[in-house]
């Protein structure tokens, strides 16, 4: 009986995690209003925790879209071709919501997250996306290009975490 009195005290951290949990009408690609810090190791860690775990399943969705939408080229199918093409600018659009929303901390994630954003609007603007299903204009490298940018700074937060514990030592 004794036990259960102990248990009270930490419910009240809990809740002051839930307002993390609501940045939901943040104006995309703008910087939270709280000024984001660079070098915090802790800020950092938190930040690519939040962004793989709200958008990592994207980069999987896109990498089958990609190959879907090459096969739709390759076997000049249009009508899988127009459907493959709707699934990306959906996944596209829907990816950038996503990064957009994020309540981030540090600078050096905000710079992935924009540079991630960028390259999803440099697809998003492509002639494929926007209508036009001519085979002779469908730009798949550029499209691929632009897929690995966005793939690229995935790792790159990788890499952060592995590279800072290494520049505070030297």
């Amino acid at each position: 009986m004794g036990c259960e009195q102990a248990v009270e005290p930490p419910t009240e951290q809990a809740d002051t995690t839930t307002s993390d949990l609501e940045p939901a009408s943040q104006p995309q690609g703008s910087a939270t209003p709280t000024e984001l810090k660079s070098g915090n190791m802790f800020y950092m860690v938190r930040d690519v925790a939040d962004l793989q775990l709200k958008a990592g399943s994207y980069v999987e969705q896109l990498k089958q879209t990609q190959t879907e939408l090459q096969t739709a080229v390759e076997a000049k199918d249009t009508q899988q071709l127009q459907s493959t093409a709707t699934q990306l600018q959906q996944q596209l659009s829907s990816f950038n919501q996503v990064l957009g929303n994020l309540n981030l901390k540090s600078q050096e994630i905000d710079q992935i997250r924009n540079n991630m954003m960028s390259a999803n609007q440099q697809v998003l603007a492509s002639p494929l996306l926007n209508g036009q299903v001519d085979f002779s204009q469908v730009d798949l490298k550029k499209i691929e290009s632009q897929m690995v940018n966005v793939q690229a700074e995935m790792v790159k937060l990788a890499g952060l975490l592995i590279q800072n514990p290494e520049q505070k030592q030297g």
